[in-house]
């Protein structure tokens, strides 16, 4: 079972002192500081993601819509980490054939 859209490497996270991310920060009403200690709840932390790796894109939230609705998965579904492996690489397909770069996490932790 999946979890939840990370970023770019294994079990890490895209950086998140870039001027895009420091941006996608303060949209979501956090700083650097809250980010490092995990103080940012997940209701701020998943659209922050997206903004970060979408390089801000206006239409992310949209695509991201589309990618799950594609890969037979609904929202809460991948809040919830109900997706399966195969509807997790169904997702970052469809994500990175709209050129957003995601990685999918397991619920173990690992990530493709």
């Amino acid at each position: 079972m999946l979890s939840t859209l990370t970023a770019t490497a294994l079990h890490a996270e895209a950086r998140n002192d870039t001027p895009q991310a420091l941006a996608c920060m303060k949209k979501y009403g956090f700083t650097p500081e809250q980010w490092r200690a995990y103080a940012v709840p997940a209701e701020k932390a998943e659209p922050y993601r997206l903004c970060r790796d979408s390089g801000g894109r206006t239409d992310a939230g949209k695509v991201k819509a589309a990618c799950l609705a594609q890969a037979g998965v609904t929202a809460q579904q991948w809040k919830n980490m109900q997706a399966s492996e195969a509807q997790g690489a169904a997702y970052k397909s469809c994500m990175a054939g709209h050129g957003i770069e995601v990685t999918v996490r397991r619920r173990n932790g690992t990530t493709f």
